[in-house]
């Protein structure tokens, strides 16, 4: 079994991947905003970290809620 602190490290870099990832995917879509408004054409890059990025995101915040219950079931 995982200890409590291999556990909350785990967790720790769960999230801050999470954070990480969203943090990315918004810049990027952000970037394409004005990338659109200078009259520019973005890189394609761009469009493929803010397509995959948000639904990635909301995959592992959804990795961090199943570990949250799991903990809380054995607490």
């Amino acid at each position: 079994m995982n200890s409590p602190k291999e556990s909350s490290s785990l967790r720790r870099i769960v999230l801050v991947s999470t954070a990480a990832v969203a943090l990315a995917s918004l810049l990027s879509l952000a970037a394409i905003l004005a990338f659109y408004v200078a009259g520019a054409t973005p890189w394609t890059g761009l469009f493929a970290v803010g397509l995959w990025g948000l639904p990635l995101a909301f995959i592992l915040l959804f990795v961090l809620l199943a570990m949250s219950w799991r903990e809380r079931r054995r607490a």
